[in-house]
């Protein structure tokens, strides 16, 4: 379990040296620590699988170990609560969450990045147990409609302190001054996402203030 723990924190030394502020750790969305928190993706029978503890294991110690070597204020790590992306699924979110923040809680980490993708309950209480910063992306992993500012704004009145948008920003690169100003949004294309080239990347207009 080293050797994987070793690439992440092989990744955020190079990050750093090539002039990176920071690094996120991905657990969402069924990537590698996002199986480890999966109740049927993982099914080791060592300390890192079987109960809440042990899932929540390979989370903390990659975080921890990335911390200790580019500090812990130059990391951060995303998680998305409940999500059945990829086919993951997490018979006790409610518990594994909230003992997730609470373990990573005393690394002192940049923030914690969560998906709004599991029931609000659990995403409040993994705000009281979070000391730090506390980003949502108010959108769900499948949801169809990109979040605007309304939910952003529903979410820091409970108490985010920063909200991510994904899709809206592809879409809109002067999305804050959009919201600023109530001009509507234009629409993100799915089909150039990740695709290469121009398109969908430099080719949204800006608007004229």
């Amino acid at each position: 379990m080293a050797d994987e723990i070793g690439v992440y924190v092989d990744a955020a030394r190079n990050a750093v040296e090539a002039g990176f502020d920071g690094v996120e750790l991905h657990g969402a969305n069924g990537y590698l620590i996002h199986q480890f928190l999966s109740s049927n993706a993982n099914q080791r029978t060592d300390a890192y699988g079987g109960s809440v503890n042990g899932r929540i294991r390979f989370a903390v110690e990659a975080a921890e170990a990335t911390a200790q070597a580019i500090g812990a204020d130059k990391v951060g790590i995303r998680v998305s609560p409940g999500s059945r992306l990829w086919g993951i699924e997490e018979d006790d979110t409610p518990e594994l969450y909230a003992a997730l923040s609470g373990a990573l809680a005393p690394l002192g980490l940049a923030y914690l990045h969560t998906v709004a993708t599991a029931e609000e309950d659990v995403l409040l209480t993994m705000r009281k147990l979070w000391p730090g910063a506390f980003i949502v992306n108010p959108s769900t992993v499948v949801n169809p409609q990109p979040s605007g500012k309304a939910d952003g704004e529903r979410w820091l009145a409970q108490g985010a302190d920063l909200i991510s948008y994904g899709r809206n920003y592809l879409a809109n690169p002067d999305l804050v001054e959009r919201f600023r100003t109530g001009v509507s949004l234009a629409e993100a294309d799915a089909e150039t996402m990740y695709s290469g080239g121009d398109q969908g990347y430099i080719t949204y207009t800006h608007h004229q203030y």
